[in-house]
């Protein structure tokens, strides 16, 4: 058995993993950052990146905002079109545009911006145990090895071995979702389309199939639900993606001359909206492994980021004055809490109270009628 001592292991090279990492890039502390795949490589995703990116990038370095705004693997979503159970639609501008990527590049992108820091170990591994003593952590790889780090940031998503193994993290069917992904070419009405489309579909709601343009006529496609409520109908996710697109009368028209390039992919997102304790003991959780995924759009890669943001500076804090206690790491939680909570909280309501059709019909048939209730939404979302 090899071993490698480090001050900081990072779990995970998704956005959160990597925007910690670039935060720690001028610390001077020793880092490791670890993944089980090698990049490029695909995230089944939605792969919707909301505006808060470009607010994260440009807080650790506004070159890094200039490489994302002049990347070509990507699309602007200006804005979302809601399709309502009844057949109306209203369409809301973002006040904070974003883009739409294929996980595949977007992460690359990241992760190359990172793979060349003085700093940083990149070791591709996976982990089979981790724990932790009074005066560090202990990683054992998939090969056996050892990695010791005096502190673990969990950037390791929906199943994080960290949040298992040092938060005691179980899932939580109502606070989790299940959603199921495909890429489509060619999809009527979507050429140059920035709008981010939601399809509220009779008889398969609770839940909501999604089209995201990409580049290039590409577009994701796909359906989550809530995963109580995928239990409770014993609904297959896969089987449900095919049938809306061949029943929905305003659905199949436009895929008629579409074609599926992949498979059909299911994932899980871990949901925000109530406070967990994302942080111990020589440990910060972060993203997908914090569960801060929001509830009502399904878009985690903000927080992701602005989580590993913050972890990275309490990091620096920690090592600062030389303790990791979990009392010193409350801060981290307190931090990232007063962020997002309020806003994950607001949008968990709305979920919730979405799940009624009737309801939805009501809001969007009032919010047709007063332009104001829309610009309230653009506001919030």
């Amino acid at each position: 058995m090899s071993e490698q001592f480090f001050d900081i292991a990072i779990i995970g090279a998704g956005p959160a993993g990597t925007a910690c990492a670039l935060a720690l890039k001028e610390s001077g502390l020793k880092v490791a950052l670890l993944d089980k795949s090698e990049f490029p490589r695909d995230k089944v995703c939605g792969d919707a990146i909301g505006g808060r990116v470009k607010k994260v990038l440009n807080e650790i370095s506004p070159e890094l905002l200039s490489g994302l705004n002049t990347y070509p693997l990507k699309n602007l979503s200006s804005g979302w079109k809601l399709f309502a159970p009844n057949g109306k639609t209203i369409e809301v501008n973002f006040v904070n545009p974003g883009y739409v990527s294929k996980r595949f590049d977007f992460d690359d992108l990241l992760f190359r911006k990172v793979s060349g820091q003085n700093n940083l170990s990149v070791i591709n591994t996976g982990i089979s145990n981790i724990q932790s003593d009074e005066n560090e952590i202990e990683i054992i790889t998939d090969a056996g090895n050892k990695i010791t780090a005096k502190l673990v940031i969990g950037c390791d998503g929906a199943h994080s071995i960290v949040a298992k193994k040092l938060a005691g993290f179980k899932v939580d069917h109502r606070h989790y979702s299940g959603a199921v992904r495909a890429y489509y070419q060619d999809v009527e009405g979507t050429a140059n389309s920035e709008l981010l489309e939601i399809h509220l579909v009779k008889g398969f709601l609770p839940g909501y199939f999604w089209i995201f343009p990409l580049h290039n006529n590409l577009c994701n496609v796909g359906f989550g639900m809530l995963s109580s409520d995928i239990k409770e109908r014993r609904i297959d996710l896969k089987v449900a993606l095919k049938q809306i697109i061949q029943t929905s009368p305003q659905l199949s028209a436009r895929f008629r001359s579409a074609k599926l390039v992949d498979d059909v992919t299911g994932f899980g997102l871990p949901l925000g909206g109530i406070q967990r304790n994302v942080s111990g003991h020589r440990f910060m959780l972060c993203g997908d492994a914090a569960s801060l995924i929001d509830p009502l759009t399904g878009e985690g890669i903000g927080n992701a980021m602005l989580s590993g943001m913050y972890a990275a500076r309490q990091a620096v804090n920690c090592f600062t004055k030389n303790s990791f206690t979990a009392a010193d790491m409350k801060a981290y939680d307190d931090t990232v809490y007063t962020k997002l909570l309020p806003e994950l909280k607001k949008n968990l309501f709305m979920q919730r109270a979405f799940n009624r059709p009737w309801l939805i019909n009501i809001l969007v048939n009032v919010a047709i009628a007063n332009p104001g209730l829309k610009n309230w939404f653009a506001k919030k979302l």
